[in-house]
């Protein structure tokens, strides 16, 4: 064989054989690859987890108003005789305004005054009434001595007042004394017109409005059923306020329905966003 055919020759095998050792290399690679990754799951971050103690159901949080107290100081007692803690509202200048103010306070309870507002049908309310035809200044002068006339008072919310809620004149009187004082404006809805809340928040006033009033009709069946709404509404939005007064059906249901501990009660100023 020629000699230029041998050199060609073996330049081939050198070629031939460096290919081959290339090909080993890339092989063997690849398969401690799949060796170091087999049988591992591919990563997932599991999501945290709140930590809530077994058994414990967050309950919702709720106020429940008495109002029209002041008048009868028996209805009181047994009312402030029931371990939680309810808003009195209590109307202001009546018998027993004073002392049952100062049970309330002393017992933990949170105190309103109850301020007699002009109705759309006619009613007689009292002295410190307020109503429409009054000026500013009247208003003024006789929401100041209301306000007075309730010890430990922290806000204000009106009993009757259909016709006075919905006068935005009025109800602006009423403000400016609210905003000076540093106290807060329960809206009792006696009507749906009602200015109370809108301009509260004009004003720079905290204010709430209720959600259900439980004895509208005193009979036991109605409250009851009221009360079951009161709870759906609690339950959806995790608050609700209910509003109540000081009679035998009413303080007799309270009494059992919660001992079931469905609810916790606070004061209203706890759920004043």
């Amino acid at each position: 064989m020629p000699k230029n055919k041998r050199k060609s020759k073996k330049r081939s095998y050198i070629v031939l054989i460096f290919l081959l050792i290339i090909a080993g290399a890339f092989f063997f690679h690849e398969e401690l690859g799949k060796e170091g990754t087999k049988g591992k799951p591919p990563a997932v971050i599991n999501p945290k987890k709140e930590n809530i103690p077994s058994g414990k159901i967050k309950r919702p949080k709720v106020a429940i108003v008495i109002d029209d107290m002041g008048e009868n100081k028996k209805a009181a007692l047994e009312l402030l005789d029931i371990n939680v803690r309810f808003a009195c509202a209590i109307i202001p200048h009546e018998t027993h305004t004073e002392w049952v103010a100062g049970e309330c306070s002393r017992l933990g309870h949170e105190v309103i005054a109850h301020i007699p507002m002009e109705a759309k049908s006619p009613h007689k309310l009292g002295k410190g009434g307020l109503y429409t035809w009054m000026t500013e200044a009247e208003i003024i002068d006789n929401i100041n001595d209301d306000i007075k006339a309730v010890p430990h008072a922290a806000g204000i919310s009106n009993h009757m007042g259909s016709a006075f809620t919905e006068d935005s004149r009025a109800m602006r009187a009423v403000m400016t004394v609210l905003k000076k004082r540093g106290l807060f404006f329960l809206d009792s809805l006696t009507t749906s017109g009602s200015f109370g809340n809108k301009l509260a928040k004009t004003a720079g006033v905290k204010s709430l409005r209720r959600d259900v009033f439980l004895d509208d009709e005193n009979s036991p069946a109605y409250i009851r059923a009221q009360w079951e709404t009161f709870l759906k509404i609690a339950r959806k939005r995790g608050t609700a306020i209910a509003l109540g007064h000081p009679k035998e059906n009413t303080i007799k249901f309270l009494k059992e329905v919660l001992q079931k501990n469905e609810v916790e009660v606070v004061p209203l100023s706890e759920l004043i966003k």
